[in-house]
């Protein structure tokens, strides 16, 4: 995972979403159950944060997670 400085301005992690729960949609699925993290992000579903599997980031701070838009060079 990408370390960056996170809206916080603490450090933390950027990554596709998958990434961040090994591939595993039931693993991403049960953490969305108890954290509503798909609607966090702005989707309707967990299945659909799943499907587009946006470039995300947070840290230890909830407020951190968010979508960002990749770079070009990367």
């Amino acid at each position: 995972m990408k370390r960056v400085t996170c809206t916080s301005g603490i450090e933390g992690w950027q990554c596709r979403l998958r990434e961040n729960y090994d591939n595993l949609f039931d693993v991403f699925r049960a953490y969305d159950e108890t954290y509503g993290i798909a609607g966090r992000l702005g989707f309707e579903t967990a299945q659909a944060a799943w499907e587009a599997n946006p470039l995300i980031q947070g840290s230890v701070i909830p407020e951190d997670l968010c979508v960002v838009e990749p770079r070009s060079c990367e």
